[in-house]
């Protein structure tokens, strides 16, 4: 007989539990409240709890009901250390979904140690029970080489199933393993991929699919170039906060001549996005001649050495060494590259073996300097007490 629910619920990743009627397989288990009226509900609990625990209106309801892989990241992100504790007893219950984040876990490394062989083994598994984000996953573990060996031709078989059953992400990594390989054969197929991943929704997955329709478009790839086609799916990804389409918008504008917008959309794209993003479009930056992109080329340098990397540290130390936007500043180069040497970087540890040996160099001629100018001074005194006793 249902029982009703008060609206006293507590989520099984909000909180522990401990009681033996939890059903196995589940992923997530809703706690409920109810007036304590059958005795024969007084059988879930031991001998020894009823012993120990205080007498209570209350007793504890447990309902099963499935979650998605995206559900349970969100759990994570609420109550990472309960969730991922009862991720993996999902997983190991045998819930595909649950198979798919804690495999995802392990590939990362958050909550667990990170293990990508065993990452591979959970996505095998969620896999084989139809799980398409299981089956995409498999083709990022092949084609990165995650837990196996690199194999172009599985991630690929990979991708296309998953592409197949409509999953965006499957749909956007065919597209990319398949313009990697080069054919031009397969350009309208990589189109309608990418056309059909940004027409789905818009996700990061959907901002990705976006961003390489409006390159198909802007070039040509699989056509008559459609310059008016690739703006307005630009614009669309940049509105929604896509930091590749926000520079390729850009680079339309600022050829049209609107080089405020232009530059107002990079500074937003290099403010927002990732190092990975920067490290790309710093170097083309640089090589402009406007000292506005150029500036811009060095706040993304420097937006990636405040993450101490040495390579980071590296690069935007050169850059101010070679003075690429207004005067030289030597200073704080110097200071980059000891940050990255300290770190092991041998370009900046060979730069700055000259500079220890002027440095050393100096020293050593500031220590001349001071002897033959003490030697007059104490050639005079001597010559000076030599007359007065003449006298």
């Amino acid at each position: 007989m249902a029982v009703p629910n008060d609206g006293k619920s507590i989520g099984l990743f909000g909180g522990d539990t401990d009681c033996p009627c939890e059903t196995a397989g589940s992923s997530t288990t809703e706690l409920a409240g109810f007036p304590d009226d059958s005795a024969a509900l007084q059988a879930c609990v031991s001998p020894e709890k009823r012993a120990r625990a205080p007498v209570s209106p209350w007793v504890v309801q447990i309902r099963t009901r499935r979650v998605t892989p995206h559900e349970l990241r969100d759990m994570l992100v609420r109550n990472p250390s309960d969730a991922a504790r009862w991720t993996e007893t999902a997983a190991n219950a045998g819930l595909a979904a649950a198979q798919v984040v804690w495999g995802q876990l392990l590939l990362d490394g958050r909550h667990a140690a990170r293990d990508a062989k065993a990452a591979f083994g959970w996505f095998l598994k969620a896999a084989e029970q139809g799980d398409i984000e299981a089956r995409n996953m498999i083709g990022r573990c092949y084609e990165q080489g995650w837990g196996v060996a690199v194999d172009f031709k599985q991630a690929t078989k990979s991708f296309e199933i998953a592409a197949q059953s409509g999953h965006a992400w499957g749909q956007v990594n065919l597209a990319q393993m398949l313009m990697r390989a080069g054919d031009p054969a397969d350009r309208a197929r990589c189109f309608a991929l990418f056309k059909a991943a940004a027409e789905g929704g818009t996700d990061k997955v959907n901002l990705k699919a976006m961003n390489s329709l409006a390159r198909f478009l802007e070039e040509g790839w699989a056509g008559t170039r459609d310059p008016v086609g690739a703006a307005f799916w630009y614009l669309k990804a940049a509105k929604l906060g896509d930091h590749w389409a926000q520079y390729n918008l850009a680079t339309i504008l600022f050829r049209q001549g609107d080089h405020e917008a232009a530059e107002n959309l990079i500074r937003n794209a290099v403010s927002i996005s990732d190092n990975g993003f920067r490290r790309r479009i710093a170097p083309l930056l640089l090589e402009r001649p406007e000292p506005t992109l150029r500036q811009l080329g060095l706040d993304a340098l420097a937006r990636c050495a405040a993450g101490n990397e040495p390579e980071d540290l590296y690069a935007y130390g050169l850059a101010l060494d070679q003075g690429v936007v207004g005067p030289r500043d030597p200073h704080e180069a110097m200071q980059m590259f000891q940050a990255a040497a300290a770190k092991g970087h041998a370009l900046a540890c060979a730069r700055l073996r000259p500079q220890a040996r002027l440095a050393r160099l100096c020293l050593r001629i500031q220590a001349q300097i001071r002897v033959v100018t003490a030697r007059p001074a104490d050639s005079i005194v001597r010559t000076t007490i030599r007359s007065k006793e003449n006298s």
